[in-house]
């Protein structure tokens, strides 16, 4: 159950006011190549009144967590790799919610973003009871957009030309899974077999 802040390789926790975490994401952020792809901020270099403010709002979130790799068997010690947010919205009773999720350029293509949308997901659906998660991606991510297809994620819209990114013009492409659709994906009936 994703209430344990586990999953199969990845330690979830909250930021921490610490210069350790303070410095993961003033290095995180600094990526451009990485941040180009995950933000619809101009990305710039951050100051440590903007690390700050960045971590004020992944701990304003409904849920704002650093991804991490566990630094030793006791799982005590943590190497942030990345962050997953669900952002409420201001109208709560429609039970929706906005994902967005960075892993550092260093540790992309070894699955932990699957395995850390898959838990946010199940967070937001079995124990903050959402009803909607949607999550964005520009159109020239095109492994972004592959990837939420591939975990369920159904394209909903695009916003033509809605982002200038690295010198031209690129569609946003939105997308959305109901608590309904994902229970049908992911959970598992009561033979043991997966829907």
């Amino acid at each position: 159950m994703a209430s344990s802040f586990l999953s199969e390789r990845l330690i979830y926790r909250a930021p921490e006011d610490t210069p350790q975490d303070k410095a993961f994401i003033l290095a995180l952020q600094s990526d451009r190549a990485c941040a180009e792809n995950a933000t619809r901020y101009l990305v710039k270099p951050m100051s440590p009144a903007d690390v700050d403010m960045f971590l004020r709002q992944i701990q304003d979130c409904l849920l704002g967590v650093l991804v991490c790799l566990p630094e030793s068997s006791a799982l005590i010690t943590t190497k942030p790799i990345g962050f997953v947010t669900l952002k409420g919205t201001s109208q709560p009773h429609h039970r929706n919610s906005t994902m967005s999720i960075q892993i550092c350029r260093e540790e992309q293509g070894k699955g932990y973003g699957t395995e850390a949308v898959k838990w946010a997901l199940e967070w937001g659906f079995m124990t903050a009871g959402l009803h909607r998660v949607s999550i964005g991606c520009f159109s020239f991510n095109e492994g972004a957009r592959k990837l939420y297809v591939r975990l369920g994620f159904v394209v909903e819209g695009r916003t033509r030309e809605a982002a200038w990114k690295n010198g031209g013009w690129h569609d946003v492409i939105e997308m959305g899974m109901l608590e309904g659709e994902w229970r049908e994906k992911y959970l598992i009936d009561g033979r043991g077999n997966s829907h």
